[in-house]
């Protein structure tokens, strides 16, 4: 999804920003000669969700998203834009354009969390736009699935970026173990048992599940304001037996607002 940010269009701006941005921009977020420059800027890959696909031996396959600023300003008193701007906030550099060359910037997020970006434009008198992002959201979901296996496999929840600014809004898991029907006919009932862990190695969540041959279970919970760092889906069975597993696990950053504080 695009948005399209003027100047002009401040008061809608105000409304319409607390329903579309997490962290509400105010008049006083806008920094610049409104005078000398008309600033438009469009706006997608703004709140996103990166995916983790981990397999038992938590190897993982990133599927990642961009984050791309469109410059369209305008000149109030007839001057040349020489340069569009965005510092991404992840402690990378800032990248810049020639607006005769191009009108977009593009950047990806490694891992997921909470960005302070800023953007803006510079005309050839020296006059300078800008304008803070309140965040730039990357959410995470980890995978991991299970087919004919002889145990459950645990499933790794990174940490968030070092440079988010914050932790997660709230982490959920759904979790279905399968006790399949091993061929030769040997299966037999198995007792499986979720842990949900956290960076500090204790239990917070955990939920115990008898399956007979040929039946599963779901499992779900969902914490509120979880801890930063590592956390850990721990998955057993008490038997030795064919285990199908599909389990996700949350880290969502939606409705996120930063705070200096």
């Amino acid at each position: 999804m695009a948005y399209v940010v003027g100047m002009r269009t401040l008061v809608a701006l105000i409304i319409t920003s607390c329903l579309i941005i997490p962290g509400c921009i105010s008049a006083e977020s806008f920094e610049g000669p409104y005078d000398e420059i008309y600033p438009v800027y469009g706006i997608s890959g703004w709140e996103m969700t990166h995916h983790f696909e981990k397999d038992a031996n938590n190897q993982t396959a990133e599927t990642l998203t961009e984050l791309e600023i469109e410059y369209s300003p305008e000149s109030e008193i007839g001057a040349e834009f020489t340069e569009f701007w965005l510092l991404p906030g992840d402690n990378s550099d800032i990248k810049t354009v020639d607006p005769k060359q191009s009108n977009t910037i593009q950047h990806m997020y490694t891992g997921y969390g909470a960005f302070m970006s800023k953007f803006g434009v510079i005309d050839s008198e020296g006059n300078e736009h800008s304008m803070p992002l309140s965040a730039v959201i990357r959410s995470a979901n980890f995978y991991l699935n299970q087919s004919q296996a002889g145990e459950p496999a645990n499933l790794f929840i990174d940490a968030p970026n070092a440079n988010s600014v914050g932790s997660a809004e709230r982490l959920g898991v759904e979790s279905t173990i399968g006790n399949s029907v091993a061929i030769p006919l040997t299966s037999q009932p198995t007792d499986i048992t979720w842990q949900l862990i956290d960076p500090e190695g204790t239990v917070v969540e955990s939920h115990s599940e008898t399956l007979d041959v040929g039946e599963d279970y779901t499992w779900e919970v969902w914490l509120e304001s979880p801890m930063r760092g590592s956390w850990l889906l721990s998955i057993e069975s008490s038997q030795d037996v064919n285990i199908d597993q599909t389990s996700m696990v949350r880290m969502g950053y939606s409705g996120y607002t930063y705070s200096d504080n």
